[in-house]
């Protein structure tokens, strides 16, 4: 099977939502469909450069996955700095090695645009991603926090 990584499309919008609810769901995340469709909003908008996608295509041209990036300002650097928020492969399509290639483009992408570093999170319990990112990046020393300020 052919894949290839690109940015994502206006066109793409009725492969992306399955992959988006599938994503959600594996988080057991409740996405209000105003949030949904403000995301997509922002993500074929060419304008805002901090909220965008990549997707994993298949060979005609089918997302068969997505990874979101955020683009911000860093404090220690004078370089953007970019974070990976959302990877998700098709559980049908996985083990192909869709999930690196999303990566690594990413990677590729922040080079090309002069970030000082690409960095992302995950679930404790999610393993297999881990088994992943390992072989990809360096596990952080920090301990993440969080406080819920407001919904949507």
């Amino acid at each position: 099977m052919s894949l290839s990584v690109r940015p994502i499309r206006a066109e793409d919008k009725d492969s992306f939502l399955p992959l988006w609810q599938g994503y959600c769901t594996f988080y057991e995340a409740n996405v209000p469909s105003v949030v949904t469709e403000g995301l997509w909003t922002r993500l074929i908008d060419p304008e805002d450069w901090a909220v965008r996608a990549l997707v994993v295509v298949d060979e005609t041209d089918r997302p068969m996955g997505f990874a979101t990036l955020v683009t911000h300002p860093g404090t220690w650097t004078l370089r953007p700095v970019g974070y990976l928020e959302d990877l998700f492969v098709d559980p049908g399509a996985r083990g192909l090695g869709k999930g690196r290639q999303l990566i690594e483009a990413c990677m590729a992408l922040g080079q090309r645009e002069g970030w000082s570093k690409l960095y992302w999170r995950t679930n404790p319990d999610n393993r297999r991603a881990q088994v992943l990112y390992e072989k990809l990046a360096r596990k952080g020393d920090w301990i993440h926090f969080e406080v819920r300020l407001n919904d949507g």
